[in-house]
């Protein structure tokens, strides 16, 4: 086991962000952050500054900032690099696009020296970002829990207990040692794996907490950021992959919990909504994809799992017949037909 010099290590994955990195890393090497937080600069194969900035901010804070260069392998390759040389005793992501609130994370970090929970889990304020500059931001409570308690997850049913997406990548943060234990092995090469880190632990911890500290500032509207439409759209190879990797983990190892299964499906679900966005906007799939949805939905099936987009009608036709041609001929369809007057699509 590595010494655990460090309370939190916190991992930025980073590729051609030299526009917000600053911004990014002056959230967290501010003078006023203590030398217990551990910083990871992943730079993953950037052909622009972001070398060079991340280079500025660990001559600047030595003792937090350390950087890893390596060839581009996208964002799971980013955490799999970082977490064999973590010392924190807690680890986190924090998107180079993206940054902490430095009183939040001063705070926490002193919180963190009397806290011994496997999962931490923090707020998060969102700003939406319009093209003509303009922007709204709204910061997110977490319903349905008792601030800085510590709860049993063996009894506590995210999707019934909370409201919305508190449980999220940007929120939570493990116990690093317990991630190593499972061996957490993100896919490589695609992106859109936040489903993973937030699923694969979660059926053998033992306790979390929800700290009442808006820490991850989250930027929505950035032009080629994963959200925008076409990237969904664009990277729906990857996100198939995703969903399949989490199902068949869950398929052939069922927990005997019920309420384990409601978050581990939690999860699922919300992989499943980006699934059938992606879907929606394709007009051609190769056989190799199709497979690996097709396998995808043979699970969903198996185990009744639903999101709230699920009753899409062309998901439903879908499931029915499952053939190739089916599906994309009524994801053609999709936005030309008003399926809802067919009564036999509801049932």
């Amino acid at each position: 086991m590595l010494p655990c010099s460090k309370l939190l290590s916190v991992v930025v994955p980073t590729y051609n962000m030299e526009e917000f990195l600053p911004r990014c890393l002056s959230s967290v090497t501010d003078e006023r952050v203590p030398n217990t937080l551990e910083v990871i600069v992943v730079n993953d194969g950037s052909t622009d500054g972001s070398l060079e900035i991340a280079k500025e901010f660990q001559n600047k804070r030595p003792d937090i900032v350390s950087i890893i260069d390596k060839p581009n392998g996208h964002y799971g390759s980013c955490i799999n690099a970082a977490l064999p040389v973590a010392t924190g005793k807690y680890f986190r992501m924090l998107d180079a696009d993206d940054c902490f609130d430095t009183d939040a994370l001063v705070s926490l970090l002193e919180r963190l020296t009397d806290i011994d929970v496997d999962l931490i889990v923090t707020l998060r304020t969102e700003h939406r970002v319009f093209p003509d500059s303009v922007e709204i931001t709204s910061s997110f409570p977490c319903h349905g829990v008792q601030y800085n308690k510590v709860y049993d997850i063996q009894t506590f049913d995210i999707h019934q207990q909370t409201c919305g997406d508190e449980f999220n990548m940007h929120s939570m943060a493990y116990k690093t040692q317990v991630l190593r234990d499972i061996g957490l092995k993100h896919l490589e090469g695609i992106c859109y794996t936040d489903t993973q880190y937030c699923f694969f632990p979660i059926d053998r911890i033992r306790d979390f907490m929800v700290i009442d500290l808006h820490l991850y500032h989250y930027y929505i509207g950035r032009i080629g950021a994963s959200t925008e439409k076409r990237s969904v759209a664009k990277n729906f190879p990857h996100i198939t992959k995703v969903l399949l990797n989490v199902l068949e983990y869950y398929d052939n190892n069922l927990s005997d919990n019920p309420i384990t299964r409601k978050n581990q499906c939690h999860f699922i679900q919300i992989a499943l909504i980006v699934f059938l966005e992606s879907l929606k906007l394709q007009t051609t799939i190769s056989d190799d994809v199709y497979h690996e949805a097709a396998n995808a939905v043979r699970i969903l099936k198996k185990h009744k799992i639903k999101s709230r987009t699920s009753e899409k009608p062309f998901y439903k036709i879908w499931k029915m017949f499952t053939y190739k041609q089916v599906l994309i001929t009524f994801v053609k369809l999709h936005h030309m037909v008003n399926f809802s007057k067919y009564r036999w699509l509801k049932e």
